[in-house]
């Protein structure tokens, strides 16, 4: 290894993590979109087969980069945010795309005769969501060089979540005032819970961002 290599490996791991922790992000949002593909194609079940296969692949990704990201900390002297943070906010990233695959699974495994509008509204809340942790990770930076619009993209997200809480809370009682029937109320059930879980796991990620913000201004 050259000696400028073991230097910034060891000195500077947001040279290695800051670009780790963007194509975290990225994946988190193609799954996302992938994750809509799936749901309006409640018709063809091979190229949900097929999606869905791509969201596992992408989420066993994030898993082996949350990896090496620790190892990355865990040989590092120094950092310009603090090995607690960057790995909260790995740890974090890594939840929201655990809950799309999640969501994904349970609608390969219930195949639900069909989704309806309002699973839809959700999976593109957790679109709009990874859009905006995509936005922000893309550039770190932000979080010291324009805190105002590191903290307006958290407070979005935020704002996401809650409107995610509300279009799950609707899609229950409406739910469970039709005639629908148990099985597919349980298994519809499921996988908007999932969605939801995926909307407070980007919450989440905003929240970690907003305390970053916070201890370094």
């Amino acid at each position: 290894m050259d000696i400028s290599d073991l230097y910034n490996g060891f000195f500077h791991p947001e040279k290695k993590i800051y670009p780790a922790l963007a194509e975290m992000s990225r994946k988190v949002l193609e799954s996302a979109q992938l994750l809509t593909d799936m749901i309006s194609q409640d018709d063809a079940r091979h190229r949900q087969e097929e999606t869905y296969d791509r969201i596992k692949c992408l989420e066993s990704e994030c898993d082996a980069i949350s990896l090496d990201v620790f190892d990355s900390l865990n040989a590092s002297v120094f950092s310009p945010l603090s090995k607690q943070d960057m790995h909260a906010l790995c740890e974090t990233l890594d939840d929201v795309i655990d809950n799309i695959n999640a969501s994904a699974k349970r609608m390969m495994l219930y195949n639900p005769r069909t989704m309806g509008n309002q699973t839809m509204h959700m999976a593109e809340i957790v679109i709009e969501c990874a859009k905006l942790i995509e936005k922000i990770f893309s550039d770190l930076s932000m979080l010291h060089r324009d805190t105002d619009k590191a903290l307006e993209i958290c407070n979005r997200i935020h704002e996401l979540e809650h409107e995610g809480d509300d279009v799950y809370g609707s899609f229950v009682q409406e739910l469970f005032d039709s005639d629908t029937e148990a099985l597919e109320v349980i298994k519809i059930k499921e996988i908007m819970s999932s969605l939801e879980s995926a909307t407070d796991c980007a919450n989440k990620v905003g929240k970690t961002l907003k305390t970053i913000i916070v201890k370094h201004k």
